[in-house]
């Protein structure tokens, strides 16, 4: 069989480096993981990718539940999805052998993408949180497979392996382990950005520690996080709030500079860069059987710029899919049109309005809708119903586009406990209504209805969106894992829109919100009632948090890392070009004619310098 042994940081033999079974290869994989006693499989690819085979399918389907290869008898017992990762829970019965059936754990880590490696980090080490969590001292290697079981693979045992070094010693040696990893199995850590991705991930560690929290231990671990001892120090919870990056010059947003969109701004400093920036169709350029269907490329190509309206509007990657949530600022009164086209144009079911229309002396929303049928920019508006209730506001509205002959229902949900203040008196107002949302729209069920995005506006489009969409996000999460980690979901926030989570205060809030949301009851965590189809998604991860301390606390005392860089004197590292010449085609990045050029992942986003991070 196309496997090889791969030795840990310490551990002889610790993986098995597999080729991602073929159809007549199946039986001999399950033999492969029945004699080596191998208790979990980690597979980093998908079947498919690119219309291309990449791995037989080796396990039963839900429908199906069992399936025979050989001597061997796969039983799925239990599959559970989460946005990067499935986990599936088998049985492995030798028919041969009259020996009990042998618990295997699945895990198919499902965010690599087609080309290139994950643009971040911190998914891979979220992935080894979960493939450890299920460690067992008595059973055989890890078996770890992609395609062809060297890129991939090699690169999650790098991560594996160097975290190990980390945690043992406080200092790695990437370098040094590349090169054992290729004596082991021609080709491991394929190409350069692979091996560029170990460091990242390291660095990501070490730079941010573990953020993530249990639903079972938030309780505890946020008493900890609060507590000031002495008096002098920063708490935990300021510490971890402190080491958010700040993300100078991350991108670029030129267009929402000009000088004739600047004027459609309401803060200057709170641009939408240009990467992630909604598109507005122009009209004669769009058609019914054209319209936009929320897929778009990074839109910063001079092309958009002619085609496009500007509209002071980011797409936000919500917990389930991509670009799921639109954070954008509170209408003007010459920008209504250009909003209702959005709406059109992306199918938008769902606005979320977290302003008055004016508070104090200061316009944060131009009116966008009325008593009375209104058209905007060939759009025409009608308000069907109003029901208030004591935190908000519910509108049915009908949107017709006479050109199309099409109209579309549409629900806004306007909070009203938020104006005057820094934040919201009471938590549990504003996750109620997310909650309702979820729940009545049927983004907390239906996985088709996840893909269109809800629009978030406040008067900036990012001091209270950006709350918003944390909590949107870290609800989803702590629903569906039963974890919770604001600090990721903060920085990937920060990294999408200026002035997402600038304070202290509003951060606490967010912790102190998804807190309430989940209250402890006979010293459980009381769920929030759920739909049938969202009970289905739902995941039981075991807690991995320390016992001598909490996981968001040990980020206090990380050891640093100390990066080797001693020659060795033997086998070099192959170039990753001719790395991936010699894979002869057979790995998920190995280059093809025609194939996308291989990209870091700054490289591979669109349009901007290199970043800054200030911590």
């Amino acid at each position: 069989i196309n496997a090889s042994f791969i030795d840990g940081f310490k551990e002889s033999k610790k993986y098995i480096a597999a080729q991602g079974p073929k159809e007549e290869t199946v039986g001999d994989f399950w033999r492969m993981v029945w004699e080596q006693q191998s208790s979990i499989i980690v597979m980093v690819t998908r079947c498919e990718e690119s219309n291309r085979n990449k791995c037989a399918q080796y396990w039963p389907s839900p429908e199906r539940e069992v399936e025979i290869f050989e001597e061997f008898v796969v039983k799925l017992n239990r599959e559970e999805h989460c946005p990067d990762y499935i986990i599936r829970h088998l049985s492995l019965t030798n028919k041969r052998e009259k020996s009990a059936e042998r618990e295997v754990t699945h895990i198919q880590f499902t965010s690599w993408p087609d080309h290139g490696v994950p643009g971040e980090p911190h998914l891979l080490l979220k992935l080894r949180r979960r493939v450890n969590a299920f460690k067992n001292l008595f059973s055989g290697p890890i078996v770890i497979h992609c395609s062809a079981g060297v890129g991939r693979t090699g690169t999650y045992m790098g991560i594996d392996a160097m975290m190990e070094g980390l945690e043992a010693e406080g200092r790695v040696d990437i370098y040094g382990y590349v090169v054992k990893l290729r004596r082991q199995r021609c080709l491991m850590v394929q190409v350069e950005a692979q091996y560029i991705l170990i460091h990242q991930a390291l660095i990501e560690h070490n730079q941010f520690g573990e953020t993530e929290i249990s639903l079972t231990e938030l309780h505890p671990t946020l008493g900890t996080l609060k507590q000031r001892d002495p008096s002098n120090e920063p708490t935990l919870l300021e510490a971890e709030f402190q080491r958010l990056p700040r993300y100078k010059n991350w991108r670029t947003f030129n267009t929402g500079i000009n000088e004739e969109n600047k004027k459609k701004n309401r803060s200057s400093s709170v641009i939408p860069y240009d990467y992630n920036r909604v598109l507005v169709k122009l009209e004669d350029e769009s058609s019914h059987d054209q319209e936009d269907d929320d897929d778009d490329d990074d839109s910063s190509d001079e092309e958009d710029e002619e085609s496009t309206k500007y509209i002071n509007a980011t797409q936000i990657d919500g917990y389930w899919c991509q670009r799921s949530l639109i954070a954008a600022q509170g209408p003007l009164a010459e920008t209504i049109g250009d909003f209702w086209q959005m709406i059109f144009q992306k199918r938008v079911k769902t606005i979320v309005m977290l302003s008055d229309l004016t508070e104090g002396d200061q316009e944060f929303c131009s009116a966008y809708w009325g008593d009375e049928k209104k058209t905007f920019r060939d759009i025409e508006v009608e308000l069907k119903a109003t029901e208030t209730l004591p935190a908000y506001t519910t509108r049915s509205i009908q949107i017709r586009h006479p050109k199309r002959k099409d109209s579309r229902q549409v629900k806004q949900y306007q909070f009203l406990k938020w104006a005057g203040r820094e934040l919201p008196e009471k938590p549990q107002d504003l996750t109620d209504m997310i909650k309702n949302i979820k729940q009545t729209c049927g983004y907390g069920n239906s996985k088709a209805e996840r893909i269109l995005p809800v629009v978030v506006h406040c008067n900036d489009g990012s001091s209270r969106s950006g709350i918003f969409c944390a909590l949107w996000n870290i609800m989803d999460s702590a629903e569906t894992e039963k974890l919770v980690d604001v600090f990721q979901v903060a920085k990937a926030l920060r990294k999408e829109r200026q002035g997402m989570i600038h304070s202290l205060e509003q951060y606490q809030f967010l912790y102190d919100a998804v807190e309430g949301s989940f209250p402890i009851q006979n010293g459980e965590v009381k769920q929030p009632a759920t739909t049938p189809a969202a009970a289905a998604d739902s995941i039981q991860v075991v807690n991995e948090t320390k016992a001598e301390q909490p996981a968001s606390a040990t980020t206090a005392t990380q050891q640093g890392a100390e990066v080797v860089k001693e020659a060795v004197e033997s086998t070099p590292l192959v170039a990753g070009k001719e790395a991936g010449a010699a894979a002869e085609g057979n790995e998920d990045e190995a280059k093809e004619p025609g194939s996308p050029t291989e990209k870091t992942p700054l490289e591979g986003a669109s349009n901007g310098p290199a970043v800054t991070l200030e911590v």
